[in-house]
Protein backbone atom coordinates (compact mmCIF):
# COMPACT_ATOMS: atom_id res chain seq x y z
CA UNK A 1 0.00 0.00 0.00
CA UNK A 2 3.04 2.69 0.30
CA UNK A 3 2.95 2.77 -3.42
CA UNK A 4 -0.49 4.39 -3.06
CA UNK A 5 0.90 6.87 -0.62
CA UNK A 6 1.05 10.71 -2.58
CA UNK A 7 -0.99 9.54 -5.21
CA UNK A 8 -4.44 10.45 -6.60
CA UNK A 9 -5.65 6.43 -6.19
CA UNK A 10 -8.26 6.37 -3.14
CA UNK A 11 -10.63 3.32 -4.39
CA UNK A 12 -9.44 -0.56 -4.21
CA UNK A 13 -11.64 -2.97 -6.20
CA UNK A 14 -12.16 -6.17 -5.85
CA UNK A 15 -13.38 -9.76 -6.84
CA UNK A 16 -15.91 -11.59 -4.73
CA UNK A 17 -12.68 -13.76 -3.26
CA UNK A 18 -12.61 -14.73 0.03
CA UNK A 19 -9.17 -15.03 0.19
CA UNK A 20 -8.64 -11.64 -0.40
CA UNK A 21 -10.11 -10.74 3.16
CA UNK A 22 -6.64 -9.33 4.37
CA UNK A 23 -5.76 -7.35 1.32
CA UNK A 24 -9.26 -5.32 1.75
CA UNK A 25 -8.71 -4.96 5.75
CA UNK A 26 -4.98 -3.30 4.39
CA UNK A 27 -6.30 -1.40 2.42
CA UNK A 28 -9.43 -0.16 4.55
CA UNK A 29 -6.68 0.75 7.16
CA UNK A 30 -4.66 2.71 5.05
CA UNK A 31 -7.47 5.02 4.16
CA UNK A 32 -8.69 3.61 0.63
CA UNK A 33 -12.37 3.08 0.17
CA UNK A 34 -13.29 -0.64 -0.82
CA UNK A 35 -15.76 -1.80 -3.04
CA UNK A 36 -16.64 -5.30 -5.36
CA UNK A 37 -16.02 -4.30 -9.10
CA UNK A 38 -19.38 -5.43 -9.63
CA UNK A 39 -20.91 -3.03 -7.21
CA UNK A 40 -19.20 -0.15 -8.07
CA UNK A 41 -20.40 2.92 -5.41
CA UNK A 42 -23.29 5.32 -5.65
CA UNK A 43 -22.52 7.58 -9.00
CA UNK A 44 -20.03 5.86 -10.51
CA UNK A 45 -20.66 3.59 -13.61
CA UNK A 46 -17.76 1.12 -14.43
CA UNK A 47 -17.95 0.03 -17.79
CA UNK A 48 -16.32 -2.96 -19.66
CA UNK A 49 -13.84 -1.31 -22.05
CA UNK A 50 -10.88 -2.56 -24.72
CA UNK A 51 -6.87 -2.39 -24.26
CA UNK A 52 -6.67 1.41 -25.94
CA UNK A 53 -3.68 1.04 -28.55
CA UNK A 54 -3.07 0.20 -32.02
CA UNK A 55 -4.69 -2.91 -33.21
CA UNK A 56 -2.15 -5.94 -33.68
CA UNK A 57 -1.18 -7.23 -37.02
CA UNK A 58 -3.60 -9.23 -38.95
CA UNK A 59 -2.80 -13.09 -39.98
CA UNK A 60 -0.99 -13.46 -42.71
CA UNK A 61 1.38 -10.29 -41.93
CA UNK A 62 -1.34 -7.68 -43.02
CA UNK A 63 -2.27 -4.15 -40.78
CA UNK A 64 -5.83 -3.83 -39.78
CA UNK A 65 -6.90 -0.23 -40.94
CA UNK A 66 -9.50 2.31 -40.19
CA UNK A 67 -11.68 5.08 -42.52
CA UNK A 68 -8.66 7.30 -42.49
CA UNK A 69 -6.13 4.42 -43.97
CA UNK A 70 -3.98 4.48 -40.83
CA UNK A 71 -3.84 1.34 -38.28
CA UNK A 72 -6.78 0.37 -36.41
CA UNK A 73 -7.18 1.78 -32.97
CA UNK A 74 -8.88 0.44 -30.17
CA UNK A 75 -10.20 3.19 -27.65
CA UNK A 76 -12.32 3.66 -24.83
CA UNK A 77 -13.36 7.23 -25.51
CA UNK A 78 -16.64 6.54 -27.01
CA UNK A 79 -17.71 4.41 -24.69
CA UNK A 80 -17.29 7.36 -22.23
CA UNK A 81 -19.35 9.70 -24.14
CA UNK A 82 -21.78 7.65 -24.71
CA UNK A 83 -22.57 6.49 -20.51
CA UNK A 84 -21.83 10.48 -20.06
CA UNK A 85 -24.63 11.38 -22.41
CA UNK A 86 -26.70 8.67 -21.05
CA UNK A 87 -25.64 9.63 -16.68
CA UNK A 88 -25.17 13.23 -16.73
CA UNK A 89 -23.18 14.02 -13.55
CA UNK A 90 -22.20 10.12 -12.86
CA UNK A 91 -18.47 9.16 -12.98
CA UNK A 92 -17.59 7.12 -15.90
CA UNK A 93 -14.77 4.31 -15.44
CA UNK A 94 -13.22 2.04 -17.20
CA UNK A 95 -12.26 -1.68 -16.28
CA UNK A 96 -9.65 -2.27 -19.43
CA UNK A 97 -7.35 -4.95 -18.35
CA UNK A 98 -3.77 -4.77 -20.11
CA UNK A 99 -3.88 -7.99 -22.81
CA UNK A 100 -1.87 -9.30 -25.80
CA UNK A 101 1.15 -7.63 -27.31
CA UNK A 102 0.57 -4.19 -26.55
CA UNK A 103 1.71 -3.84 -22.55
CA UNK A 104 4.83 -1.53 -22.33
CA UNK A 105 5.27 1.76 -20.02
CA UNK A 106 4.00 3.77 -22.79
CA UNK A 107 0.72 1.46 -22.63
CA UNK A 108 -0.46 2.42 -19.29
CA UNK A 109 0.03 6.41 -20.55
CA UNK A 110 -2.34 5.47 -22.99
CA UNK A 111 -4.92 3.53 -20.86
CA UNK A 112 -4.64 6.37 -18.08
CA UNK A 113 -5.13 9.32 -20.90
CA UNK A 114 -7.53 7.52 -23.38
CA UNK A 115 -10.23 7.34 -20.68
CA UNK A 116 -9.33 10.91 -19.36
CA UNK A 117 -9.43 13.27 -21.87
CA UNK A 118 -12.74 11.94 -22.68
CA UNK A 119 -13.94 12.96 -19.00
CA UNK A 120 -13.90 9.23 -17.52
CA UNK A 121 -10.91 7.33 -15.91
CA UNK A 122 -9.26 4.16 -16.07
CA UNK A 123 -9.07 1.64 -13.61
CA UNK A 124 -5.78 0.74 -13.18
CA UNK A 125 -4.88 -2.57 -13.47
CA UNK A 126 -1.08 -4.15 -13.96
CA UNK A 127 0.20 -7.30 -15.77
CA UNK A 128 0.97 -10.19 -14.07
CA UNK A 129 4.83 -9.12 -15.25
CA UNK A 130 4.98 -5.76 -14.14
CA UNK A 131 3.13 -6.58 -10.94
CA UNK A 132 5.58 -9.56 -10.14
CA UNK A 133 8.15 -7.00 -10.92
CA UNK A 134 6.88 -3.97 -8.62
CA UNK A 135 6.59 -6.49 -5.25
CA UNK A 136 10.16 -7.30 -6.58
CA UNK A 137 11.38 -4.09 -5.99
CA UNK A 138 12.46 -4.20 -9.93
CA UNK A 139 14.28 -0.68 -11.11
CA UNK A 140 12.07 -0.91 -14.56
CA UNK A 141 8.74 -1.97 -12.75
CA UNK A 142 9.30 0.75 -10.28
CA UNK A 143 9.75 3.24 -12.75
CA UNK A 144 6.51 1.83 -14.98
CA UNK A 145 4.27 2.32 -11.67
CA UNK A 146 5.86 5.62 -11.17
CA UNK A 147 4.73 6.39 -14.81
CA UNK A 148 1.67 5.50 -14.02
CA UNK A 149 1.00 7.54 -10.87
CA UNK A 150 2.24 10.30 -12.52
CA UNK A 151 -0.71 10.17 -15.62
CA UNK A 152 -3.16 10.15 -12.86
CA UNK A 153 -1.75 12.57 -10.70
CA UNK A 154 -1.59 14.91 -13.97
CA UNK A 155 -4.87 14.65 -14.91
CA UNK A 156 -6.71 14.22 -11.25
CA UNK A 157 -5.13 18.03 -10.85
CA UNK A 158 -7.00 19.63 -14.25
CA UNK A 159 -9.74 19.48 -12.33
CA UNK A 160 -11.66 22.34 -14.54
CA UNK A 161 -11.63 20.13 -17.51
CA UNK A 162 -14.21 17.57 -17.24
CA UNK A 163 -16.48 20.78 -16.84
CA UNK A 164 -15.37 21.79 -20.69
CA UNK A 165 -18.29 21.21 -23.16
CA UNK A 166 -17.77 19.20 -26.72
CA UNK A 167 -17.47 20.91 -29.67
CA UNK A 168 -18.92 19.78 -32.40
CA UNK A 169 -19.49 19.66 -35.87
CA UNK A 170 -21.78 16.87 -36.39
CA UNK A 171 -24.21 15.33 -33.72
CA UNK A 172 -25.21 11.52 -33.94
CA UNK A 173 -28.67 10.94 -33.19
CA UNK A 174 -29.82 7.30 -31.82
CA UNK A 175 -31.06 5.25 -29.15
CA UNK A 176 -27.83 3.70 -29.48
CA UNK A 177 -29.88 0.70 -28.22
CA UNK A 178 -31.92 -2.32 -29.21
CA UNK A 179 -32.62 -2.72 -33.10
CA UNK A 180 -29.92 0.75 -32.88
CA UNK A 181 -27.26 0.02 -31.06
CA UNK A 182 -24.69 -1.64 -33.89
CA UNK A 183 -25.04 0.94 -36.05
CA UNK A 184 -25.16 4.13 -33.69
CA UNK A 185 -22.06 2.83 -31.36
CA UNK A 186 -20.18 2.11 -34.29
CA UNK A 187 -20.77 5.36 -35.53
CA UNK A 188 -19.33 6.99 -32.60
CA UNK A 189 -16.12 5.14 -32.51
CA UNK A 190 -15.94 5.14 -36.54
CA UNK A 191 -16.50 9.02 -36.73
CA UNK A 192 -14.37 9.70 -33.70
CA UNK A 193 -11.76 7.51 -35.37
CA UNK A 194 -11.59 9.63 -38.45
CA UNK A 195 -11.20 12.82 -35.92
CA UNK A 196 -14.93 14.36 -36.78
CA UNK A 197 -15.67 16.49 -33.57
CA UNK A 198 -19.34 14.58 -32.96
CA UNK A 199 -21.60 15.04 -29.99
CA UNK A 200 -23.80 12.32 -28.86
CA UNK A 201 -27.28 13.32 -28.71
CA UNK A 202 -29.64 10.57 -27.28
CA UNK A 203 -33.47 10.97 -29.38
CA UNK A 204 -35.44 10.87 -26.18
CA UNK A 205 -33.01 13.53 -24.44
CA UNK A 206 -33.03 16.75 -26.81
CA UNK A 207 -33.09 20.21 -25.85
CA UNK A 208 -33.96 23.84 -27.61
CA UNK A 209 -30.01 23.39 -26.75
CA UNK A 210 -28.78 20.23 -28.29
CA UNK A 211 -28.78 21.22 -31.53
CA UNK A 212 -25.89 24.55 -31.23
CA UNK A 213 -22.99 24.69 -33.08
CA UNK A 214 -23.78 21.98 -35.53
CA UNK A 215 -23.72 21.63 -39.60
CA UNK A 216 -24.94 18.54 -39.29
CA UNK A 217 -26.72 15.35 -38.12
CA UNK A 218 -27.35 12.17 -38.50
CA UNK A 219 -30.22 10.14 -37.93
CA UNK A 220 -29.62 6.35 -38.61
CA UNK A 221 -32.32 4.65 -36.46
CA UNK A 222 -34.04 1.26 -37.53
CA UNK A 223 -37.76 3.29 -37.04
CA UNK A 224 -38.46 6.88 -38.31
CA UNK A 225 -38.47 9.82 -35.59
CA UNK A 226 -41.86 10.56 -33.45
CA UNK A 227 -43.70 13.29 -34.70
CA UNK A 228 -41.62 15.57 -32.43
CA UNK A 229 -38.18 14.90 -33.07
CA UNK A 230 -38.94 15.19 -36.74
CA UNK A 231 -39.92 18.95 -36.23
CA UNK A 232 -36.63 19.38 -34.04
CA UNK A 233 -34.66 17.72 -36.74
CA UNK A 234 -36.44 19.78 -39.49
CA UNK A 235 -36.71 23.16 -37.43
CA UNK A 236 -32.42 22.92 -37.27
CA UNK A 237 -32.38 21.83 -41.00
CA UNK A 238 -34.88 24.53 -42.25
CA UNK A 239 -32.69 27.08 -40.26
CA UNK A 240 -29.28 26.27 -42.18
CA UNK A 241 -28.63 22.01 -40.87
CA UNK A 242 -27.64 19.19 -42.67
CA UNK A 243 -29.50 16.07 -41.93
CA UNK A 244 -28.16 12.72 -43.15
CA UNK A 245 -30.81 10.06 -43.04
CA UNK A 246 -32.02 7.00 -44.66
CA UNK A 247 -34.89 5.78 -46.50
CA UNK A 248 -37.25 4.83 -43.47
CA UNK A 249 -36.92 8.48 -42.66
CA UNK A 250 -40.41 8.57 -44.41
CA UNK A 251 -41.66 10.81 -47.21
CA UNK A 252 -38.91 13.66 -47.53
CA UNK A 253 -39.62 17.30 -47.04
CA UNK A 254 -38.75 20.08 -49.06
CA UNK A 255 -37.55 20.26 -52.70
CA UNK A 256 -35.12 17.63 -54.67
CA UNK A 257 -31.61 19.69 -55.40
CA UNK A 258 -29.13 19.18 -57.81
CA UNK A 259 -26.25 17.56 -56.35
CA UNK A 260 -25.43 14.50 -57.15
CA UNK A 261 -23.84 11.70 -54.87
CA UNK A 262 -23.77 7.88 -55.94
CA UNK A 263 -25.76 6.54 -52.33
CA UNK A 264 -27.56 10.09 -51.49
CA UNK A 265 -30.35 11.97 -53.02
CA UNK A 266 -30.09 15.55 -52.17
CA UNK A 267 -33.18 17.90 -51.27
CA UNK A 268 -33.29 21.48 -50.05
CA UNK A 269 -35.18 22.63 -46.79
CA UNK A 270 -35.42 26.49 -46.00
CA UNK A 271 -31.71 27.33 -45.65
CA UNK A 272 -30.45 23.69 -45.48
CA UNK A 273 -30.04 20.64 -47.02
CA UNK A 274 -31.36 16.82 -46.74
CA UNK A 275 -29.40 13.63 -48.03
CA UNK A 276 -31.54 10.98 -48.17
CA UNK A 277 -29.61 7.79 -48.36
CA UNK A 278 -31.16 5.54 -51.65
CA UNK A 279 -30.79 2.19 -49.27
CA UNK A 280 -30.66 1.54 -45.95
CA UNK A 281 -27.61 2.50 -43.93
CA UNK A 282 -25.94 -0.48 -42.58
CA UNK A 283 -22.31 -0.21 -43.02
CA UNK A 284 -21.12 2.50 -40.06
CA UNK A 285 -17.63 2.72 -41.97
CA UNK A 286 -19.24 3.74 -45.29
CA UNK A 287 -21.55 6.24 -43.35
CA UNK A 288 -18.87 7.87 -41.20
CA UNK A 289 -17.03 8.74 -44.07
CA UNK A 290 -19.85 9.37 -46.40
CA UNK A 291 -20.74 12.01 -43.52
CA UNK A 292 -17.50 13.38 -43.87
CA UNK A 293 -18.14 14.56 -47.55
CA UNK A 294 -21.57 15.30 -46.88
CA UNK A 295 -21.19 18.15 -44.52
CA UNK A 296 -17.75 19.44 -46.43
CA UNK A 297 -13.97 19.42 -44.73
CA UNK A 298 -13.68 22.70 -44.55
CA UNK A 299 -15.83 22.79 -41.77
CA UNK A 300 -13.30 20.72 -39.58
CA UNK A 301 -12.07 21.92 -36.18
CA UNK A 302 -9.10 19.81 -36.00
CA UNK A 303 -7.40 18.71 -38.91
CA UNK A 304 -3.41 17.39 -38.09
CA UNK A 305 -0.55 16.52 -40.41
CA UNK A 306 1.82 13.71 -39.82
CA UNK A 307 -0.23 12.60 -37.07
CA UNK A 308 0.12 9.13 -37.54
CA UNK A 309 -2.68 7.02 -35.23
CA UNK A 310 -3.77 10.15 -33.64
CA UNK A 311 -7.49 10.80 -31.27
CA UNK A 312 -8.69 14.18 -30.61
CA UNK A 313 -11.46 15.67 -28.21
CA UNK A 314 -12.49 18.90 -28.66
CA UNK A 315 -13.77 21.26 -25.95
CA UNK A 316 -14.41 24.21 -24.54
CA UNK A 317 -15.36 26.47 -21.60
CA UNK A 318 -18.39 27.09 -20.51
CA UNK A 319 -17.12 31.04 -20.82
CA UNK A 320 -15.96 30.36 -24.35
CA UNK A 321 -12.47 31.81 -23.00
CA UNK A 322 -10.76 28.83 -22.70
CA UNK A 323 -10.28 25.50 -25.16
CA UNK A 324 -8.72 22.12 -25.01
CA UNK A 325 -8.07 19.97 -27.71
CA UNK A 326 -7.16 16.43 -26.67
CA UNK A 327 -4.82 14.74 -28.14
CA UNK A 328 -4.11 11.08 -28.23
CA UNK A 329 -1.23 9.25 -30.14
CA UNK A 330 -1.95 5.67 -30.11
CA UNK A 331 1.52 4.34 -31.31
CA UNK A 332 4.18 3.00 -28.59
CA UNK A 333 5.51 6.76 -29.29
CA UNK A 334 4.34 10.02 -30.35
CA UNK A 335 5.22 11.49 -33.54
CA UNK A 336 8.22 14.46 -34.16
CA UNK A 337 6.50 16.47 -36.25
CA UNK A 338 3.04 16.93 -36.00
CA UNK A 339 0.96 19.93 -36.65
CA UNK A 340 -2.33 20.61 -35.51
CA UNK A 341 -5.21 23.29 -37.24
CA UNK A 342 -7.60 24.24 -34.46
CA UNK A 343 -10.82 26.53 -36.05
CA UNK A 344 -11.33 29.11 -33.61
CA UNK A 345 -10.31 32.88 -33.21
CA UNK A 346 -7.50 31.94 -30.36
CA UNK A 347 -4.37 34.02 -29.20
CA UNK A 348 -2.36 32.12 -26.90
CA UNK A 349 -1.57 28.22 -26.78
CA UNK A 350 0.24 26.13 -24.29
CA UNK A 351 0.73 22.14 -24.73
CA UNK A 352 0.51 20.48 -21.41
CA UNK A 353 1.51 16.68 -21.04
CA UNK A 354 1.75 14.47 -18.24
CA UNK A 355 5.53 14.38 -18.02
CA UNK A 356 5.64 17.82 -16.55
CA UNK A 357 4.33 20.34 -14.07
CA UNK A 358 3.90 23.63 -15.95
CA UNK A 359 2.96 23.59 -19.45
CA UNK A 360 5.59 23.86 -22.46
CA UNK A 361 5.99 26.58 -25.17
CA UNK A 362 4.52 25.50 -28.55
CA UNK A 363 5.04 26.87 -31.48
CA UNK A 364 1.01 28.78 -33.02
CA UNK A 365 0.57 30.38 -36.55
CA UNK A 366 -2.13 32.61 -36.17
CA UNK A 367 -5.05 32.73 -39.20
CA UNK A 368 -7.86 34.33 -40.00
CA UNK A 369 -10.46 32.05 -37.98
CA UNK A 370 -8.08 29.07 -37.04
CA UNK A 371 -4.40 28.60 -35.31
CA UNK A 372 -1.98 25.98 -36.38
CA UNK A 373 -0.02 24.13 -34.00
CA UNK A 374 3.84 23.12 -34.23
CA UNK A 375 3.99 20.74 -31.44
CA UNK A 376 7.78 19.28 -30.17
CA UNK A 377 8.07 15.63 -29.83
CA UNK A 378 5.35 13.76 -27.68
CA UNK A 379 4.90 10.77 -26.31
CA UNK A 380 1.23 9.35 -25.76
CA UNK A 381 -0.90 12.15 -24.93
CA UNK A 382 -0.52 15.98 -25.14
CA UNK A 383 -3.13 18.92 -24.55
CA UNK A 384 -2.90 21.80 -26.20
CA UNK A 385 -4.67 24.39 -24.07
CA UNK A 386 -5.64 27.65 -25.71
CA UNK A 387 -7.08 31.33 -24.80
CA UNK A 388 -9.00 33.91 -27.06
Amino acid sequence: MGLLKGTPINWLFFDKDAGLAPVIEQAKQAGLNVAEIASPPAGVAILPGDWPGVAPMARGGGASAGPTGVPWVDTNSWKIRLETARRPGANIWVDAPPKGARISAGSYRTAIADAAAAGGRWVISLDAQLAAGIADAKADALATWKDIATAAAFFAARKDWPAYLPEAVVGIISSFAGDDEFLGQELLNLIGRANQQYAVLLKDKLTATSFRGLRAVIYADAQPPAAGLRKQILDFVSAGGLLITGPKWGTPPGLPAKEEHPRYAARTLGKGRLAIAKADPDDPWVLANDSALLISRRYELLRFWNGGAIGSFLTVAPDRKRAVAHLLFYADRGPDHVSVRIAGRYRKASLWTPDRVAPRAVEMEIQKDAVELHLPAVSQYAAAELEV
